[in-house]
């Protein structure tokens, strides 16, 4: 497998393969950045329960169960499970599409494509948890359009440096290849091409630095092989010289290395320098075989292709040295200068770099870990029981949006020219949408007054919502919060309710009374079933609870 093959595989996980694939199977349109974010911003991630509320973001609702002896053909297809062979370190999920006539037909998480086999050897790797999956509605993803473009613009950002990349190489060949003969050009264009694939190398083992565990990374250094492992050889006491690691004295050199020959491509005096630090370097090659193969006994793929890249330098300084021997009157201090600025630079550069992209990485990981504390469901509703509760009932007040039967209820106090009430809006409609357990009970601050600017608009919704029911003011409070201009006299002419504005009045005033009994200050105030929302969540959170 190449290494760019490999890179591609491994970027996304066995979830992402299975829910991509049930999603092109459906038909349903979306994204590869929008389905990797959902499921990688998930707090259980990556689980069973971050597939299951992915999926429902796609209209596939779901449930999981324990097979138990049932047999697999009751099951409707498909549907998603987890497997495990004897060789595989941890189980990974799958999805199976047919199951019957003593045959299973699943997608083998490693190689992304069908397998049949026997329902007998599919129940050996089976760990006998199932979630069914409910596909008759599927919808597509939300935000489509803008993901799309998000999606095109990194990729196309991440082509665009790789082409300039190798533009420049090819340029910088090009000129080798016309502005030298003889064998300095090929000497020439060997140090091109072999300091750019030692750069590309040492680069993936300072990605091992900072991120061993990274499933690319575990993939290059040999996978399950008990041979192959860059991390004992990169961890161990030999792995670093004058206080600084091997990888990033590595990159440090073939970063220089490549920088100069781009920029002054076969010049007679950096070629000089780089063949003396070629043949230098050599025995390093030694050393570091002995060590793998001797001392340590497993081996790292990466520095070996590390160590051929060193040899076959050592031969192409060998080769243009014994050619030119006149070349030491061509190098100069400015060129020993330039190199030695070159690799110290670089040399600080990834010494520097490293600790803080390994601190960056190790935050994202505490930062899921408290979020995941956070958002324990127990540790929720304690904070809950500490906070204000509302004292004055609120069951004939507002307007409600969702199912009023429901179990669950959030208030929110506010004001129809609020700025944070209209961005709490598009949240809280949508959580109540996704959820029929949940009902929401808007409840405004307006007095009642003729010069209240709040007061018409407040009728309005309260007459649109006696007039024509609940689904007509949602529709009507997504034309108000969501219009960038709170223009009334437009709202009106969109919405006219004649004389069903002076019977409002009522209703207004019981809400004002309510918001003075229980000292409403600030808009929005968030309650959920009866407690106010602890000030360190915000509303764009509670999708983690409901």
């Amino acid at each position: 497998m190449t290494l760019l093959k490999a890179y591609a595989r491994k970027r996304e996980s066995d979830l992402f393969n299975i829910c991509s694939y049930l999603l092109r199977s459906l038909k349903v349109n979306f994204t590869s950045r929008g389905l990797l974010d959902a499921l990688e911003d998930h707090i259980e991630y990556p689980s069973l329960l971050s597939v299951k509320d992915t999926l429902f973001k796609y209209g596939i609702a779901s449930d999981a169960i324990d097979k138990g002896t049932y047999s697999y053909e009751v099951f409707e297809t498909p549907f998603i499970c987890s497997i495990q062979q004897e060789d595989w370190p941890d189980a990974k999920f799958t999805i199976v599409t047919v199951a019957e006539a003593g045959n299973i037909e699943y997608l083998d998480p490693l190689t992304d494509k069908p397998v049949h086999i026997p329902v007998g050897d599919f129940e050996k790797i089976d760990k006998h948890v199932i979630l069914l999956l409910d596909t008759t509605a599927p919808k597509h993803e939300t935000n489509l359009a803008e993901n799309r473009k998000k999606q095109r613009d990194s990729m196309l950002a991440g082509r665009v440096s790789v082409y300039l990349v190798l533009a420049a190489v090819l340029f910088a060949a090009g000129h080798i290849l016309t502005h030298t003969a003889g064998l300095p050009a090929w000497c020439g264009l060997g140090f091109l091409l072999s300091s750019f694939l030692g750069l590309l190398i040492s680069s993936l083992l300072i990605w091992n630095e900072i991120d061993t565990h990274n499933p690319f990374i575990r993939e290059v250094c040999g996978g399950k092989s008990r041979k192959l492992n860059c991390h004992a050889v990169l961890s161990s006491s030999k792995a670093s010289f004058g206080g600084i690691s091997w990888s990033v004295w590595g990159f440090a050199f073939f970063a220089a290395f490549f920088c100069t020959q781009l920029l002054f491509p076969a010049h007679p005096g950096f070629m000089l320098i780089w063949s003396a630090l070629s043949l230098l370097t050599a025995p390093y090659i030694l050393f570091s075989v002995y060590y793998q193969w001797r001392v340590i006994k497993q081996w790292c793929p990466l520095c070996l292709v590390i160590q051929v890249v060193l040899g076959a330098n050592a031969l192409i300084a060998g080769c243009y040295l014994s050619d030119s021997p006149a070349l030491p009157g061509s190098m100069e201090p400015y060129h020993i200068v330039v190199t030695v600025l070159a690799g110290l630079s670089f040399l600080l550069l990834a010494n520097t770099a490293i600790p803080e992209l390994r601190n960056a990485r190790d935050g994202r990981t505490y930062e899921k870990k408290w979020k995941k504390l956070r958002y324990n469901p127990e540790i929720f509703q304690a904070l809950l029981d500490k906070s204000d509760s509302v004292t004055v009932q609120a069951n004939d007040l507002g307007i409600v949006v969702g199912n009023p039967h429901a179990d669950n209820e959030i208030i929110k106090v506010c004001n129809p020219y609020c700025g944070p009430c209209s961005k709490a809006h598009p949240e809280l409609e949508q959580l109540v949408k996704n959820n029929p357990g949940l009902k929401l009970r808007i409840i405004f601050t307006a007095t009642g007054d003729a010069n209240d600017k709040r007061t018409p608009v407040v009728a309005h919704l309260l007459a649109i919502q006696q007039k024509y029911g609940s689904e007509a003011v949602r529709l009507a409070l997504d034309d108000w919060y969501l219009a960038s201009d709170k223009d009334y006299k437009a709202f009106e002419q969109k919405y006219p309710m004649n004389g069903a504005l002076e019977e409002q009045q009522e209703k207004i005033q019981a809400m004002r009374n309510w918001c003075k009994d229980m000292k409403i200050r600030a808009t929005p105030t968030i309650y959920i079933n009866g407690r106010e929302l602890p000030d360190s969540y915000r509303v764009t959170e509670l999708k983690n609870f409901f």
